[in-house]
């Protein structure tokens, strides 16, 4: 039998899901209300590199305060990286992404400088649930009742063209390969939240909106 995590000879363990971890100290971000005229297609478009802007976005402090590689935002799509991130990925030769302009500010109102918004410009790739394992759950509290899950994030792999950032759609998100989980490892790049793609869990019931 062939091993869902070994598919044509491309190991699903070496590919990782880049995403939020939901920490509160970090600081995180919104549009600020002279940019609300940004649109959720848009946002996706600038999230994959496909719109300019003729001015940066400027995005300010929703919660948290501190200033880390990764800074998210309330909006989904929309995510900085610091200039250490965007050296890293230029001196190791990393494909698959690009930054557009934007203004960052704290909760102060101070701008932060070193910051870009990220775009992952790799190519999207099908997700293939029927490689996926649905696993039972238990509640998330005492009374509540149990959930199925997917477990494990499987693609079409005849989609992929070797780039080091690429999406999985949909609810797959942001993948990177082993080359970059190393690099940010080795680095310590924070706020960030790295998952083997055989170790990711999608709710059943997130097929209802497919």
């Amino acid at each position: 039998m062939v091993s869902r995590l070994t598919i044509d000879g491309l190991n699903f363990k070496k590919f990782y899901e880049l995403s939020d971890p939901m920490a509160t100290r970090p600081l995180r971000l919104r549009t600020a209300l002279e940019s609300n005229w940004l649109s959720s297609r848009d946002a996706r478009a600038l999230a994959r590199g496909r719109l300019r802007l003729d001015s940066p976005l400027k995005l300010v402090a929703s919660s948290g305060g501190q200033a880390t590689d990764f800074l998210w935002s309330e909006f989904p799509p929309l995510v900085c990286i610091s200039s250490r991130v965007v050296a890293l990925l230029e001196t190791n030769d990393c494909t698959g992404w690009s930054t557009y302009p934007v203004e960052v500010y704290d909760r102060q109102g101070k701008l932060l400088p070193d910051y870009h918004g990220f775009a992952i410009t790799g190519p999207e790739c099908q997700r293939d649930k029927n490689r996926s394992e649905i696993v039972e759950k238990p509640p998330p509290a005492p009374g509540g009742r149990s959930y199925r899950v997917y477990k494990g994030l499987y693609f079409d792999e005849s989609c992929w063209d070797g780039s080091d950032f690429f999406w999985v759609v949909p609810f797959g998100g942001r993948i990177i390969t082993e080359k970059v989980y190393r690099l940010f490892r080795k680095h310590k790049v924070r706020n960030i939240e790295l998952t083997p793609l055989p170790d990711v869990e999608i709710d059943v019931l997130f097929d209802e909106f497919e």
